[in-house]
């Protein structure tokens, strides 16, 4: 079953123990198995969320500066890369440097059956690169998904946004900045701020970035 196979993985990441010996069985995993068992996008979301934040932390806990270009995620008939996780299955095939406008033409005949339906700009608050900034990491699960992805866009959104000059600007997570169009632009910001009561139903706010930390936080877990 994929989603314990997640589950164990960034259980086993949590707990800081051999994270080699934890993706073994992911090795014997078969496309056929990841298109099968991962039909739609709540499925989805479980287990490659919580196989990107289990191996970031197999990789901090390496001491080495991340690279997000290397296949370090090996099944039976892929290996794939943080970036490839990320920008390709869970942002539906977005480039990585083009605030979420630009999507990739050509993506490999894997990453269309494995990507997700619809863009979900919530995984941006779920995913953990291993800095200060970033969003704690918790351990998703098929039935409480949905209420897990919305209270940790909650959280991080409570701790982060300001408000400056009453409701004339305010200041959100620099995340909504570099994948702009996953959230439906300066409009979609605010209308997220809205639906999370951070801002008057009838306000319309400048929108500005706040600076991100990078310094490494490999210890960084929702309680």
């Amino acid at each position: 079953n994929l989603l314990e196979l997640s589950s164990n993985f960034i259980h086993a990441a949590r707990k800081g123990v051999c994270l080699v010996n934890a993706f073994s069985d992911f090795k014997k995993v078969s496309n056929e198995e990841i298109f099968n068992q991962l039909k739609n996008d709540e499925l989805k979301k479980v287990f490659w969320i919580n196989l990107y934040n289990g191996l970031v932390l197999s990789e901090l806990y390496k001491e080495v500066k991340l690279n997000y270009k290397v296949k370090i995620a090996c099944f039976r008939d892929v290996c794939l890369s943080l970036d490839e996780i990320e920008h390709g299955i869970l942002r539906r095939s977005k480039l990585k440097l083009s605030l979420g406008y630009i999507e990739n033409i050509k993506p490999s005949v894997f990453e269309k059956n494995a990507r997700l339906h619809e863009t979900d700009y919530r995984i941006h608050f779920a995913l953990n690169y291993g800095a200060n900034s970033c969003p704690p990491i918790m351990e998703y699960n098929q039935s409480e998904v949905e209420d897990q992805l919305n209270q940790s866009t909650l959280n991080y959104l409570e701790e982060s946004v300001l408000e400056m000059d009453g409701d004339k600007s305010v200041k959100v997570p620099r995340l909504c900045f570099w994948y702009l169009a996953d959230f439906g632009g300066f409009s979609g910001i605010r209308a997220m701020l809205k639906s999370y009561k951070l801002i008057g139903p009838d306000s319309n706010p400048n929108i500005e970035f706040l600076n991100y930390d990078w310094s490494i936080n490999p210890n960084n877990f929702a309680v």
